[in-house]
């Protein structure tokens, strides 16, 4: 009985632990601003440039502050987005990229985005690059031309070893005038096992116990 009291515990602490999956990425919500915001996040774009200027990001709590052109609007989630002036000189720049050492397991990905201005609205994709390999985490996701409005990116990736990988933001557009948007959310967590699987578990250690309950008996 011991045993199947450990199991119990231990399974309890699987279940809280999944319902309490921490975010992964380090200011994916953007509150930190300045240089340790910067920092946390790699890009192919200018930090902190211009914002007239075409493949610049910077982090602030509305377009409009940066570029009178854009919408004024909310950051999703708290005050900060990374604001980004998207006209590029190829595809699949990236926007936002951050470095991670998993270890093996599935990971939710989940991230907003809303264009700033309406003309030539941007298409995302979040990719997670294993040894060197580009895999995507959902489909792309193509922004509307209504400004402020938020969409949600997302998707899922099993690791089945422990190593390190590159999430990254991609802007699959190459327009010079508008492709212009906001991110805010990003945010990489563990899986939290489906209410399915609970079930399964517990039925588990239902006929555990029943099974020792009835040697004990005999």
């Amino acid at each position: 009985m011991q045993n199947l009291k450990t199991i119990a515990l231990a399974a309890l602490a699987l279940i809280a632990s999944g319902a309490n999956a921490s975010n992964l990425i380090a200011n994916g919500d953007f509150e930190t601003p300045g240089v340790a915001g910067y920092a946390a996040f790699g890009s192919d774009y200018i930090k902190g440039g211009n914002a007239y200027d075409p493949s610049v990001v910077n982090i602030g709590s509305n377009p409009i502050d940066f570029h009178g052109g854009w919408a004024s609007f909310n950051a999703l989630s708290g005050s900060g987005m990374l604001i980004v002036n998207g006209g590029t000189d190829g595809a699949n720049n990236v926007v936002w990229s951050q470095t991670l050492n998993l270890t093996a397991g599935t990971y939710d990905f989940s991230g907003s985005a809303a264009s700033t201005y309406g003309g030539n609205p941007s298409k995302l994709q979040a990719v997670v690059n294993v040894l060197g390999n580009d895999y995507p985490l959902g489909g792309p996701v193509q922004l509307g031309s209504s400004t402020g409005q938020w969409q949600a990116l997302s998707g899922q990736v099993t690791v089945p070893f422990n190593v390190s990988v590159q999430v990254k933001l991609l802007n699959l557009s190459t327009d010079y005038s508008g492709n212009d948007f906001a991110l805010d959310a990003i945010s990489l967590t563990a899986a939290v096992p489906e209410p399915e699987t609970y079930a399964l578990m517990l039925a588990g250690l239902a006929a555990v116990g029943f099974v020792a309950r009835r040697r004990q008996s005999n």
